[in-house]
């Protein structure tokens, strides 16, 4: 039998495939009395069933059942999962809903069952209303029809009203008795067995945020019995209503129209005559009206009709218009859209794809019948008017954002099961940390010892984490989906059930169950990085008063070419990461064709290239072109197939397939379809020979073909996103002030180390200066409150607000002006440690110290404080070294000279900064050790891992065991060291082998000298006494002070001793 999902335009539908086995199933009655399981809750009632629909419908159809219910409280979340997965198993779904409804003032429960296809739509209508918030009977009261109404027997359910009929519900536990209605079976299922119970009462906890001592205890009946079991329940008490339930569900079927449901875009106009209208209208505004434009787009037309896609064009159109009319920057298209000529005539992508040899095939065409998925890029924070546009332009039954639902991770689970356990939130951490990113709880606990330590250190531990495991993967509560909005001409509840959302409805089915119902999915990708390079535009403007049109920016801007070819892409959208960066290195793009080139290497399966492409672009190694009737489809990538694009190409060019059937042979290829590819490549072989080919040349490109289709990348999506990095990288290179104004004041990532490597300053920063943002001015950088860890933001506005007033004056004033609610050390201590009050008092420590001192006084004297002296106690003031990390731990960056910072402005041999290293190079870098990691080999032998900084960048740094033997001793946490060696790669980031390394230091061995004469004598005494200390020499007769090259010496006062015969003076220092 075919999948439930298949699509109609492509397979039978539901209800032909229902059809198919209606005879069987009619048999099947009169057999025997079937057995029904009807009112399961499902774990789409969040934290209220232990019931996953996939375990559910096995373990029933394991059991013998042949008809299965689902009644989830209110929503149907998982309702199109469940029919899906009981017609793959063979059984007949049964969907229904459990809720409550206020009739005349009186709550009343009810369980609705769909009978039929009608009944199946107004039991998504009644959903709807019910999770948009409606209650009362009348707004309900329309939609019954095709629905069985079961109300739950309660005293006085006889008696009810309802105005049509209803069955009562009878559960196991319902005392014999005459209703005067027609009785239905009820045993509700949340769990498999009793054993589930005790996570059930935690689930129920974790949702009302209580303990398990107030949840109390759960009915312990509500498992999943076998059929003989469940008829044997109502036997005795009602043993009609099983056979009342047979009868009703004996002709259900939920016939699902799949089929493509695209909305019109104007009722008033054919959109064929449209769509050609504005395509032409574009093409000619752009001044491209030659004959090869004008044929491509009479082809792209003709296709985009035939497939029954031109409202959709227009449809997208339309939403990129709005976007643009309210100054939005929508960025240059993404995917395979870019390839069309109908979507950059209509401006929905910025990239001619004539010019830049981009294939539309790609994107449709006739041979293949898929939605042209085109996916709409809009600068974040402008997605929710973006969102209210769509809404209100086709009306808010006929537009939705769609639901995903969020999981019990294994962090999740721990930390909402342990809490319930009564842990402190220290103890949770110290356990949650121990779970490592993309693991689950059983594979942590397989691989991390220290965590399965911590679990079995207690039995609470124990009990609460096989708990944990039980809840893990389970929904937890709805999201909305990042991008995806559905679409449709009618009401979507005709298909879907929806949900109150505050800008737009929100979809109960997920994506695949709204894409499976045939409606228009498109996505609506908020991308921060278009609000950077769209506010940028605005700040170049506003600070420059040049109005830079960003589609027009030039792609072969010779100063941002370089920015790439230097690496300097930290902030630049997909070559920010340190293997794009290396990369960029190495290649060195002088042109934006090699951009591209450089994001679409840099993947898995085409990174196993990266060293053909570099040597073959330097003249390192020879291009191999497979045959000369491909060069010039092969020649810019140096004979390497690096886009999907030059597969189907070299299938057309070599093999004389069309276009279409190319893109289908790279699906194939893609997808290592065995059966596809051989059919194909006897196809390509055919047509190869007919060429004048031979057969083996044929299967020797056709193999080739192959291994490149794997990982090949969509050239014409590479191009777009390239361009969007371009753009950003063009503001990077000319207005760098903008640029880092921009990332450092609305991105969350650290930018202020890059902007030091583009000769910016950080300002001394002081309490009557510090702004709130991030500020550049005269390539100075004057760091912002904002910035500061833990700063309350009401304090950081007091501080700008008072000092309007009248500036500080001292740091007494400023504690006498500073609101008593303010009088906390862990608020003022990070302002200290970063020098706001050195202008005062430099002494950072002796201000700490002073600080519970200063509150008191503050607190008793009043305005009294201004006329008294504060007797300041005397503290040990921090190092350099500590001030700059302090300073890089609250704000990002350390400000004061850190000792490393003044040994390198002093160095006397040369070194790379970290920034500067590339990959498979020697390099001599200066930097503090930070941390030292032993550990021992397989043979036993000791080996290193440092983590070295030179303040700006850290770097890994690795001894193996010949090294570690030699210079392992010489090695210090917090130690500054020349280090020397070999630059490599390891998953994805630069790592330094160690070969030798020197301490640095800032002291010097000074000699005083008359003159030359006893040069030789102090060579040798030098040469007595090795070490780290540089040597200066100061010849007194030539006025001349230079450096010792050859020689460096420790620390000695027989040193000095020795020389004392030959020199002036000598001194350390």
């Amino acid at each position: 039998m075919e999948s439930f999902c298949s699509v109609k335009l492509l397979f039978p539908s539901f209800s032909e495939l229902r059809y198919n086995s209606y005879k069987k199933k009619q048999s099947m009655f009169k057999e025997k009395n079937v057995v029904i399981q009807l009112d399961t809750k499902t774990v789409y009632s969040f934290m209220d069933s232990l019931v996953p629909i996939k375990k559910y419908v096995q373990k029933a159809k394991d059991l013998g059942y042949s008809h299965l219910g689902m009644m989830d409280v209110d929503n149907l979340y998982g309702a199109y999962h469940f029919l899906e997965e009981a017609e793959s198993a063979g059984l007949q779904p049964l969907l229904g809903l459990e809720l409550s409804l206020i009739k005349e003032e009186r709550e009343l429960h009810l369980r609705l069952l769909a009978l039929d296809s009608q009944g199946y739509r107004n039991l998504m209508k009644v959903s709807t209303l019910k999770m948009m918030g409606q209650k009362n009977w009348e707004d309900f009261q329309h939609l019954f029809k095709g629905l069985a109404v079961i109300v739950p027997a309660f005293d006085g359910v006889a008696d009810l009203d309802l105005g049509l009929d209803f069955y009562v519900g009878v559960f196991p536990a319902t005392p014999k008795q005459e209703f005067g209605r027609p009785t239905l079976p009820l045993h509700t299922v949340r769990y498999f067995d009793t054993g589930d119970l005790e996570t059930l009462q935690m689930l129920r906890a974790i949702r009302e945020n209580a303990s398990l001592r107030e949840i109390g205890s759960l009915p312990n009946h509500e498992f999943l019995l076998a059929p003989d079991a469940l008829a044997g329940a109502f036997k005795e008490t009602f043993p009609e209503s099983l056979a009342n339930l047979e009868k009703l569900v004996r002709h259900v079927h939920y016939d699902i129209n799949r089929e493509l449901k695209l909305p019109r875009f104007n009722r008033e106009r054919p959109a064929v005559e449209e769509l050609r209208e504005r395509s032409e209208a574009g093409l000619k505004k752009r001044g491209l009206t030659g004959k090869l434009y004008q044929e491509r787009l009479d082809q792209e037309l003709a296709v985009i009709h035939q497939m029954g896609f031109d409202d959709y064009f227009l449809i997208v159109w339309d939403l990129l218009r709005f976007g643009r009319s309210q100054g939005y920057y929508m960025g240059m298209g993404r995917g395979s859209a870019v390839g069309s000529l109908v979507a950059y005539a209509l401006e929905i992508t910025g990239i001619d794809p004539v010019k830049n040899n981009l294939l539309f095939e790609r994107f449709l065409n006739l041979e293949r019948y898929t939605m042209p998925d085109i996916d709409i890029d809009i600068p974040d924070v402008y997605r929710p008017e973006f969102i209210r546009y769509v809404r209100d332009r086709y009306g808010s039954m006929h537009a939705a954002q769609i639901v995903t639902y969020s999981t019990f991770g294994a962090k999740q689970a721990i930390r909402d099961v342990f809490k319930r356990f009564g842990l402190p939130e220290y103890e949770l951490t110290n356990i949650t940390k121990k779970i490592r990113f993309g693991d689950s709880l059983t594979s942590a606990y397989e691989k991390n010892m220290a965590f399965r330590q911590i679990i079995n250190s207690k039995l609470e531990y124990q009990k609460a984490f096989d708990i944990a495991k039980k809840i893990e993967g389970h929904p937890r509560q709805t999201s909305i989906h990042a991008a995806g909005v559905v679409m449709s001409d009618n009401d979507l509840t005709d298909q879907i059930p929806l949900k109150y959302g505050e800008d737009m409805y929100i979809t109960q089915y997920d994506a695949h169950g709204v894409e499976s119902n045939g409606l228009l999915k498109m996505d609506f990708l908020g991308l921060r990085n278009l609000t950077f390079v769209q506010r940028m535009k605005e700040a170049t403007l506003k600070k420059y008063e040049v109005d830079i049109e960003i589609a027009e920016i030039d792609l072969e801007d010779a100063e941002t070419l370089k920015l790439f070819a230097a690496g300097q892409t930290k902030g630049i959208f997909q070559f920010e990461q340190p293997g794009a960066i290396s990369l960029l290195k190495r290649v060195q793009p002088v042109c934006f064709e090699e951009v591209v080139a450089t994001t679409s290497l840099n993947r898995p399966g085409a990174s196993d290239y990266i060293d053909n492409f570099v040597k073959r672009k330097h003249g390192l190694e020879q291009v191999e072109l497979i045959d000369d009737s491909l060069a010039d489809i092969l020649a810019p990538t140096y004979g390497i197939m690096l886009y999907q694009e030059q597969v189907m190409q070299v299938a057309q060019r070599f093999g004389g397939f069309s276009l279409g059937k190319a893109d289908i042979l790279r699906r194939a290829m893609g997808k290592k379809s065995a059966a596809e590819m051989h059919r194909m490549q006897e196809d390509f072989v055919a047509g190869a020979l007919k060429l004048g080919h031979s057969e083996s040349k044929a299967k020797e490109v056709f193999a080739i073909m192959e291994k490149f289709a794997g990982y090949g990348f969509n050239r014409s999506h590479a191009y777009a996103y390239s361009a969007l990095a371009f753009q950003l990288a063009y503001f990077k290179a000319h207005y760098p002030d903008v640029f880092f104004d921009v990332m450092l004041n609305y991105s969350s990532s650290d930018y202020i180390t890059d902007a030091l490597s583009f000769d910016f300053e950080t300002a001394p920063l002081s309490i009557n200066n510090i702004p709130y943002h991030d500020k550049f001015q005269d390539k100075k950088i004057f760091l912002g409150l904002k910035n500061i860890k833990g700063l309350p933001r009401d304090l950081a506005y007091w501080i700008i607000e008072e000092r309007q007033n009248a500036a500080f004056t001292g740091v007494e004033d400023f504690i006498l002006r500073l609101p008593q609610n303010y009088h906390k050390l862990p608020l003022l201590t990070p302002l200290i440690q970063l020098g706001l009050f050195d202008s005062f008092e430099k002494n950072r420590q002796k201000i700490l110290a002073n600080l519970p001192n200063l509150f008191v006084f503050a607190d008793e004297l009043g305005s009294l404080f201004a006329d008294t002296t504060y007797s300041w106690t005397e503290a040990q003031d921090f190092s350099d070294a500590e001030k700059f990390e302090l300073e890089q731990s609250i704000i990002g960056v350390g400000l004061s000279d850190h000792p490393l910072v003044k040994l390198a402005k002093e160095a006397d041999q040369p070194f790379s900064w970290i920034s500067e290293l590339t990959e498979n190079s020697r390099a001599r870098i200066l930097a503090e050790v930070q941390t030292i990691k032993t550990i021992r080999t397989k043979k036993g032998e000791n080996m290193a891992f440092l983590q070295v900084s030179d303040t700006k960048k850290k770097l890994d740094v690795t001894l193996f065991p010949d090294t570690y033997r030699q210079l392992a001793e010489r090695i210090k946490e917090k130690g500054i060291y020349y280090l020397t060696g070999k630059v490599q790669e390891r998953d994805g980031r630069l790592q330094l082998v160690l070969s030798d390394i020197e301490e640095a230091t800032t002291e010097r061995f000074w000699i005083k000298l008359a003159g030359h004469e006893h040069d030789r004598e102090i060579s040798q005494i030098l040469q007595k006494y090795p070490g780290n200390i540089p040597v200066v020499l100061r010849y007194e007769d030539e006025k001349r002070t230079m450096y010792a090259p050859h020689f460096r010496v420790e620390k000695s006062e027989q040193l000095q001793e020795e020389l004392k015969n030959y020199t002036m003076k000598t001194i350390f220092r």
